[in-house]
């Protein structure tokens, strides 16, 4: 489906999306206003359909969040308006001939916290309404797939449209990954902690690599026939078998990001790997080669070649 457009107004962030559905006004108007609709596509809302009303949105995470918003007007079956926590939602319908219906969904008010992964997000949840209208009865886990490739990539598609005009942005989006290897854990700690290891698969570290807090490493990377890049990282967090967590920067370039390894065995030999690559303060945007894309073009590499290769060896 065609991604929703996202602009920057003086209020926040705003994104909007157009879908032609193939199914009447009213079908829609009740998918998008009924809670038992809304709970299979969307998650579990409790409101009263009128202005004034309040809604709760339950999330599907282990937390069990609530959040709040408000219904604004009613308009059946044309317009539907409400708000979540300050933003506002837009729902416009329009007969477009014999079981067809335009949406435009409008989402506005957001903050720089909110627009790319909300972007993303609603582009999800139009997709699953529309499977919903087709007959799907199974509900979806609302808020609980931030690992999930399918929500990683379209998080970075609606990034890829703003980051070069809104580089701050980034700072709220990290980028995730997570692979299980047919491993035991201590073999995977292995391979991320120890200098040995890591030069057959990732980078070689300079000889006093140590896997300690507080610790300073560097190394060198680049294309084999281009510019060598110095790293440098700081190791901030440790928890033995479980967690890494290491600053990685370019001495003399803007920028700073944190990676993040967490591993969960899964069995005695199978390991769940999440990694975290969360950018602090932006790259320097004059730098082609440190663009985001080329980090995650670099990290599905490493996690998804390099390291189930040396692991697999």
């Amino acid at each position: 489906m065609a991604p929703g457009i996202i602009t920057k107004e003086a209020d926040g962030f705003k994104v909007v999306f157009e879908r032609l559905l193939n199914h009447d006004i009213e079908t829609v108007w009740d998918a998008i206003t009924n809670p038992d609709k809304l709970k299979i596509w969307f998650t579990d809302i409790e409101m009263d359909l009128k202005a004034g009303s309040a809604i709760k949105i339950r999330f599907r995470d282990a937390a069990k969040t609530i959040t709040h918003g408000r219904v604004i007007s009613v308009n059946p079956p044309h317009q539907f308006v409400w708000t979540w926590e300050g933003e506002l939602a837009v729902w416009d319908l329009q007969a477009a001939g014999k079981n067809k219906c335009k949406l435009t969904f409008t989402y506005s008010k957001m903050t720089d916290q909110y627009a790319v992964g909300s972007a993303g997000g609603f582009h999800t949840l139009l997709d699953r309404l529309e499977l919903v209208l087709n007959g799907r009865q199974e509900s979806y886990p609302f808020d609980t797939e931030e690992f999930d490739p399918v929500q990683i990539t379209l998080r970075e598609t609606y990034g890829d449209a703003v980051y070069s005009t809104f580089p701050q942005l980034q700072i709220y989006n990290p980028f995730k990954l997570e692979r299980v290897f047919n491993v035991p854990v201590d073999k995977v700690w292995n391979a991320i902690t120890d200098r040995a290891a890591m030069k057959q698969w990732y980078f070689d570290l300079a000889e006093d690599f140590r896997a300690e807090a507080g610790a300073e490493f560097y190394w060198s990377a680049g294309p084999p026939e281009g510019k060598q890049w110095q790293h440098k990282g700081v190791i901030t967090e440790v928890i033995k078998g479980k967690k890494l967590a290491h600053t990685w920067e370019y001495p003399g370039y803007e920028g700073k990001a944190e990676v993040t390894w967490e591993l969960t065995p899964i069995s005695d030999i199978q390991t769940k790997l999440n990694l975290t690559f969360s950018i602090l303060i932006p790259f320097d945007p004059r730098e082609e080669a440190l663009a985001r894309k080329n980090f995650r073009e670099g990290w599905e590499s490493i996690l998804f070649t390099s390291l189930p290769r040396f692991l697999n060896a």
